[in-house]
């Protein structure tokens, strides 16, 4: 995550699954990832080697009827050279226009929800804007990014707590924290009130 930042909501448990990923989303990245593969001329097993996916996950995810990791979109993505915006995008928005936030992840709650805010691609590298809510008791378990990925927050509303390397840290309203995040880590509300966030991911571009 260089000078460009990106910010890359990874929610998931800690089996690294979306139980309710919202069905227009996965319907984007059906159209998106099938087009994109085809104007490639890729065939499903290229795009699940090179992706390192399994080819029976990829048929179903181009299916729309596969709930997945956002780390395992963010690998797809990368594979045929989009950004993950691109990918859960609808297929007709264009990347320099207004756009509507996009809701990727929904969670065991009704206040517990992540939305795509905005993106930029440039020179290999994608800053993202997200927004995050995660009710009273809601985990997130993150994949490690990429070797010398960073993220930065900001917590508005309530307290959020972060496990990163057998470390925890409280962020209150107010705090934000910036940290190395090529590591696994984990999301906790531990309080009795939703937590609201801002999420900035700087991923580092491929070597």
């Amino acid at each position: 995550m260089s000078t460009i930042l990106h910010i890359s909501l990874t929610v998931q448990y800690s089996a690294q699954i979306m139980p309710n990923t919202p069905p227009q989303v996965l319907l984007n990245v059906s159209t998106n990832l099938r087009q994109a593969r085809q104007a490639r001329g890729w065939s499903q097993d290229r795009l699940a080697s090179a992706a390192a996916v399994s080819r029976r996950m990829l048929v179903n995810i181009e299916g729309g009827d596969s709930n997945v990791s956002l780390a395992t979109l963010d690998r797809l993505a990368g594979a045929l050279g989009l950004s993950f915006a691109e990918l859960v995008r609808p297929p007709a928005a264009h990347p320099h226009q207004p756009v509507a936030p996009v809701t990727v992840w929904q969670g065991r709650h009704a206040d517990s929800h992540a939305s795509l805010l905005q993106s930029l691609s440039a020179q290999g590298q994608t800053v993202e804007l997200w927004a995050w809510q995660l009710a009273a008791g809601e985990r997130y378990d993150a994949e490690a990014d990429p070797s010398g990925s960073h993220e930065m927050l900001y917590v508005i509303a309530g307290e959020l707590e972060l496990e990163r390397a057998g470390t925890r840290h409280r962020l209150g309203a107010g705090d934000s924290l910036a940290f190395a995040s090529d590591c696994a880590y984990s999301y906790l509300n531990a309080g009795s009130a939703p937590v609201r966030f801002t999420k900035n991911v700087i991923i580092a571009a491929p070597r």
